[in-house]
């Protein structure tokens, strides 16, 4: 009956995870003295990114965009896809969340615009009336089912879309995945968890923001996960670029010094180190599990600074066996991670859910035990925990 029951309510929690098709969380953090963006960007987990770099000419400041590497468009002679957002050398930036497609303006005075806006704006505007000034000579027609965030150094932001735009209305705001006109509000816990902690604080640091960026961050075994996250300081066009959920290795890109090095792109996952869990899940189809654990301590030991092991990338392999049905393979997994990593929540939530699924109620509640000392809020420990 306990399997059962745990089979039962892990298959609600992935299908509950995949009913948004795209999501993303854009919050302003403005005291007056520091004017930060936090963005996390939400997809599969496998979609890749890519940094393009652009510097200013004769006709052009200098900006970034990042995009999805994708076989498409040319651009300048390089893979190209539209830009999710982008950051210039004046601190102006912008990106998008998707919503439900609403109905857009159709002024007969306008030009119809099919061209995505997000280069051309870079290119010429320095704030956010500027770009907006930019944008009312245009019908947005293909603006339908997305809102444009674009905000500036000095504070001032706005959320564009076919059929509206949305002007700023107070110094902190955050946007998620649902249509805003006309004050329109939705449930969505992550635009929640930012605004919050957005009217509680009065100074913003570079802390404050990685907090919200990691409390509204989205985690497997959701379909869509947070795979890339930035904390942008817009005064000095600076990124601190986090990525798959790990908020302790940190990038920082500072887009003047970037611009130096002349027109170049990199992909985003080039930054940090690699992702080992491929190289143990090669290892594990191979020679089976003992060898998987021994090349994942031997890695741990002797090449820390080439893999990535802050991440949960190899937690999420544990947790793609359970749902494979390898729950002994998913519990020696874990218990080995929890040698180096004794203090991981993620670690203990999914131990608990393993254990569950293996009908040892004892060490379930054990590792969910252990796994709400850590974080008392944990969603899954919580859930998981209350099961007899």
């Amino acid at each position: 009956m306990i399997q059962k029951i745990s089979r039962s309510l892990f298959a609600i929690l992935l299908l509950t995870s995949t009913l948004v098709s795209q999501a993303c969380t854009i919050f302003m953090a403005n005291d007056g003295q520091h004017v930060w963006i936090g963005n996390n960007e939400d997809e599969i987990y496998t979609t890749q990114y890519r940094m393009w770099y652009y510097p200013a000419g004769k006709e052009n400041f200098g900006y970034m965009i990042w995009t999805e590497l994708s076989i498409g468009k040319l651009f300048y002679g390089l893979m190209y896809k539209n830009p999710q957002g982008g950051l210039n050398q004046y601190g102006l930036f912008m990106d998008y969340t998707a919503i439900d497609d609403e109905p857009v303006t159709n002024d007969p005075a306008k030009e119809n615009r099919k061209k995505e806006l997000v280069h051309d704006l870079l290119k010429s505007c320095k704030t956010v009336s500027e770009a907006i000034q930019y944008i009312s000579k245009y019908n947005l027609v293909k603006l339908k089912g997305a809102q444009l965030y674009i905000a500036d150094a000095n504070g001032d932001y706005a959320t564009v879309h076919g059929g509206y735009i949305i002007r700023k209305t107070e110094n902190n705001f955050a946007l998620t995945n649902y249509c805003i006109n006309k004050g329109h509000k939705e449930a969505c816990y992550r635009r929640d968890v930012a605004v919050n902690y957005l009217s509680a604080a009065k100074t913003f640091e570079l802390t404050d923001i990685k907090t919200i960026l990691q409390k509204s961050a989205q985690k497997q075994p959701q379909t869509l996960v947070t795979n890339f996250s930035m904390a942008v300081d817009l005064k000095s066009s600076t990124i601190h670029l986090y990525y798959k959920n790990d908020f302790e290795t940190e990038k920082v890109i500072n887009l003047k010094t970037e611009l130096e090095k002349g027109a170049h792109h990199k992909d985003l996952a080039e930054y940090f180190p690699k992702d080992v869990s491929p190289l143990i899940e090669k290892e594990f189809e191979r020679n089976g599990i003992n060898a998987a654990l021994a090349t994942y301590k031997q890695l741990r030991t002797n090449a820390s600074g080439q893999f990535n092991f802050n991440s949960n990338a190899v937690v999420n392999l544990a947790v793609k066996w359970i749902d494979t049905g390898k729950v002994k393979e998913a519990i020696a997994l874990l218990e080995t991670l929890k040698e180096f990593d004794p203090d991981k929540t993620e670690i203990y939530t999914w131990l608990g859910v393993a254990y569950r699924k293996d009908n040892n109620t004892i060490e379930s509640n054990r590792n969910f035990a252990r796994a709400l000392e850590l974080n008392p809020n944990d969603y899954l420990a919580t859930l998981w925990g209350k099961q007899e």
